[in-house]
C-alpha cells in the first residue's frame, strides 16, 4: 500500500519527472477551431505554440472530466493505495470541481484532492514534493501538511512578454496592448489567493529580470536551501538569461527547469518566462 499522487497537465510536470516519481498526470484540453487536443499527449508545447502562431482566435481550454478522475481513483483504490490529487486553482478552472465530484461518488476516506492554488511552475513544486515524500514513506497527514504550508509560502513571477495573446483573451484592451508594445511593457505577474495579479510593470526583458532578482534581495529571501523551478513559454534564450541571471545572483539548492503546455500557453502567450520558490 502507497499514496498515488495525482495531477492535471497544468501543473506542466517535466515528464521524466513524473516518470521517475510515478506521477499520474491528467490531461486538460486545448481546443482549436479546426480540431481539440489534450495538453501533453496528444499535442507537445512546441506544436502547439507553432499552431498557435498561425491561427488569428485564441483556442479554448476544458477542464478534466470527472469521469476521468474517477477512473483514476478506482484504479488506485483497488491497487490498495490511498490517493493525493494536486490540482490547478480552483479559481481558474472546474478541473478541482471535478475531482471533488469524482471523490465523493466513490466515498473513500483514502482519496485527498487539494486546491493548490496555483498552475505550472509553482504547482509543478508542489507534486514533486508531495511525490518524494510519498516516495520516501511519509503519510498522507503529513503530505497535506507540508502542501498547506507551501501553499501559504509559495513565491511566484511571471513576465509576459507579448500583450497580443493577453488582448485575444479580453484581459487588456487594444488600446492597452497597442501602448504596451509601443512601450515595450513587460507585465510581471504573481499569484494571489489563487488567481493572477498584476504586480508591475517593467520596461524591456532585462529590466523585467533584474526587478525580480531586486525584489528578491529586498525581501531577504534566501535560495541556498530552495528548491527552484524556472519555466518558459516557447523562448529558450530568455529563459537562459532568467535561469543565469537567478544562478548568478543566489545559491540554489536545486533548480527544476520546465517549459509550459498548451494550456498555460494558451493564456500566457510564447516568450513568457516565470520563476518560483517557497519562502
Amino acid at each position: 500500500m502507497g499514496i498515488k499522487i495525482i495531477t492535471d497537465s497544468v501543473a506542466d510536470v517535466p515528464k521524466k519527472i513524473a516518470k521517475e516519481l510515478n506521477i499520474t498526470v491528467m490531461p486538460l484540453t486545448v481546443n482549436f477551431e479546426d480540431a481539440s487536443y489534450r495538453d501533453g499527449i496528444e499535442i507537445t508545447s512546441k506544436e502547439f505554440f507553432d499552431k498557435l502562431a498561425k491561427t488569428d482566435k485564441l483556442p479554448s481550454t476544458s477542464q478534466v472530466p470527472t469521469g476521468e478522475f474517477l477512473k483514476e481513483f478506482e484504479n488506485a483504490i483497488n491497487a490498495g493505495d490511498e490517493v493525493i490529487a494536486i490540482l490547478m486553482s480552483s479559481r481558474l478552472s472546474g478541473t478541482y470541481n471535478s475531482a471533488v465530484t469524482a471523490m465523493n461518488f466513490i466515498k473513500s476516506n483514502k482519496i485527498t484532492v487539494f486546491d493548490s492554488k496555483a498552475v505550472t511552475l509553482s504547482q509543478c513544486l508542489m507534486v514533486i514534493k508531495a511525490a518524494r515524500m510519498a516516495k520516501n514513506g511519509e503519510n498522507r497527514e503529513k503530505i497535506i501538511s507540508r502542501l498547506k504550508y507551501m501553499r501559504e509560502n509559495m513565491v511566484c513571477k511571471f513576465i509576459i512578454d507579448n500583450l497580443e495573446y493577453l488582448k485575444m483573451g479580453g484581459r487588456i484592451s487594444e488600446a492597452q496592448a497597442m501602448i504596451g508594445k509601443f512601450l515595450n511593457i513587460k507585465p510581471i505577474l504573481t499569484m494571489d489567493d489563487g488567481r493572477l495579479r498584476l504586480e508591475n510593470k517593467v520596461r524591456g526583458r532585462k529590466k523585467a529580470i533584474k526587478w525580480i532578482v531586486n525584489w528578491i534581495k529586498e525581501n531577504r529571501l534566501e535560495l541556498e536551501d530552495k528548491i527552484v523551478s524556472i519555466y518558459h513559454s516557447n523562448d529558450y534564450e530568455y529563459f537562459k538569461q532568467l535561469r543565469d541571471t537567478i544562478t548568478d545572483n543566489f545559491s540554489v539548492k536545486e533548480l527544476i527547469e520546465g517549459e509550459v503546455g498548451a494550456v498555460v500557453g494558451t493564456h500566457a502567450g510564447p516568450g513568457c518566462v516565470a520563476v518560483a520558490f517557497i519562502k
